[in-house]
């Protein structure tokens, strides 16, 4: 472990770290695929967090498009991290955890929701009906784990200077996007987006401690 760990940028040593990685990357979306439209039935009668600032937010169905970017993003990041930044992964496997564990646990506790416009009859608003419809009670809204996953993504990609510089912009700036998409698409309002910060940073403190404790034997699990 510690010769992989003193490689150039953290390479790992063989190619089993990205078979490894990506079902990780598998179980750790279906998890919050499961329990994310899941506590959606246990949740009460859920709060408007809208405000009249949002109403200046141009609403545009077309960003839906960057919207659905989050899916790749959220798959090729943590492996481009295990691959250039091995020290940092086992940090943003455990602030990922740590976001959708306390995500949920602030739906139950605050449902949140708001009105969506009716989308128009073209092809970018049939699939942002699509999208709309993903959530059958329309519910989980703050904090929006779209944004503060994309929060985490931005810091480990600042934090990983081994990591190609234009793979890092890509990275940060497809993030940003669908940050400002989550407003565009009337996915989730301003405060959705701002109470994904202060939860993301807390999630950063959180991966960094558990990567102390337990971070080398998640790294050998994966890496091997």
């Amino acid at each position: 472990m510690q010769e992989i760990l003193a490689l150039s940028g953290g390479m790992p040593a063989s190619g089993t770290w990205l078979l490894r990685g990506a079902l990780l990357q598998a179980a750790l979306l279906l998890f919050q695929s499961v329990t994310y439209f899941g506590i959606e039935t246990f949740e009460g009668p859920p709060h408007d967090v809208s405000v009249p600032l949002d109403r200046m937010i141009p609403f545009q169905p077309a960003w839906v498009f960057v919207y659905i970017l989050w899916f790749p993003l959220i798959a090729a990041f943590p492996l481009a991290l295990l691959y250039w930044g091995t020290p940092l992964y086992p940090a943003y496997i455990f602030a990922i955890l740590a976001d959708i564990v306390l995500s949920l646990a602030i739906y139950y506790v605050y449902p949140t929701s708001f009105k969506r416009p009716e989308a128009p009859d073209t092809f970018s608003g049939r699939t942002l009906k699509l999208v709309y419809q993903g959530s059958y009670r329309g519910l989980n809204c703050a904090p929006s784990m779209h944004c503060s996953m994309c929060y985490l993504v931005i810091w480990y990609a600042l934090q990983c200077p081994a990591m190609p510089a234009l793979l890092r912009i890509l990275f940060i700036l497809v993030a940003a996007l669908i940050v400002i998409s989550t407003m565009t698409t009337r996915q989730h309002v301003l405060v959705d987006a701002l109470s994904a910060l202060p939860l993301a940073a807390l999630c950063v403190v959180i991966g960094t401690w558990l990567s102390g404790a337990v971070g080398e034997r998640l790294l050998a699990l994966i890496v091997g």
